[in-house]
């Protein structure tokens, strides 16, 4: 395997980041105004917040995938040992794959918050 591989799959995973990242901000605008409205609902903060904290683990093994999948690339360029290029390539694909299971999660989650947010 050619040691610039896993460096060509970092700018797809920064467009997740991005995506990720925005939703971040959206969800976080959404949870300030409803703690500031009139009818308060906790239950509706609650459930939102616990999901800012699963994008928050989602992002964060985005961002540890992008740096195993550097690490690989320049262990690739650095030394012949395959198995330990291979072994970093693997915990990068890991940790993207386990970010894009919590996003999976997110999704899903926040149809049933959204329908129990406008009593559906």
């Amino acid at each position: 395997m050619e040691w610039y591989i896993p460096i060509t799959i970092i700018p797809g995973i920064g467009l997740i980041i991005m995506s990720t990242s925005n939703i971040i901000l959206v969800l976080n605008e959404e949870i300030t105004r409803l703690e500031y409205s009139d009818s308060k609902n906790t239950d509706i903060i609650r459930a939102k917040t616990i999901q800012l904290k699963v994008l928050s683990i989602a992002i964060s093994f985005q961002y540890l995938g992008i740096l195993f999948f550097l690490m690989s690339g320049i262990a690739g360029y650095l030394s012949d040992s395959l198995s330990f290029l291979k072994y970093l390539l693997i915990t990068g694909v890991g940790l993207v794959t386990l970010s894009i299971l919590l996003l999976l999660f997110y999704s899903l989650k926040a149809i049933n918050i959204r329908q129990k947010h406008l009593k559906i």
